[in-house]
């Protein structure tokens, strides 16, 4: 006997974006409420910097987690996504941010940019940009 509870069924869906060109190889993805009710998760993905100068090599590749992503976002007409990775005190802190842009195309596309923030451990910043393509539903 099925029991009715006050609460219906949450179907989930989710994010996923990627880029790939001479600057980065980036995928991500997290799972989320159609409804735009709940929290994400499951987020995964990579971030390789083709080129990433004297960045430590803990930061010039690694995989991206909830601690990762300090910002998201996702409606009808955007999804952006900030993720930041801090090297340690012996590193000068050098980090890498990403940050990604994109407007909705049609429904379930987003296009858009990204702007990739290095910060070497010598405290060079290096801005690298290029096109994004994420996907929601």
């Amino acid at each position: 006997m099925l029991a009715a509870t006050p609460f219906g069924a949450r179907a989930t869906g989710g994010v996923w974006c990627d880029a790939d060109d001479p600057n980065l190889a980036f995928h991500f993805s997290a799972a989320s409420s159609r409804d735009g009710t709940g929290g994400w998760f499951n987020i995964a993905g990579s971030l390789e910097i083709k080129s990433p100068g004297a960045l430590p090599a803990n930061l010039a590749e690694f995989k991206i987690g909830d601690a990762d992503l300090s910002e998201r976002w996702w409606d009808d007409k955007d999804v952006r996504l900030k993720i930041d990775q801090i090297g340690t005190e012996t590193q000068n802190f050098a980090s890498v941010q990403l940050l990604v842009i994109s407007k909705s195309v049609e429904e379930e596309d987003y296009r858009g940019t990204y702007d990739l923030r290095l910060t070497l451990p010598d405290g060079t910043i290096h801005h690298k940009n290029g096109a994004v393509a994420c996907s929601a539903d």
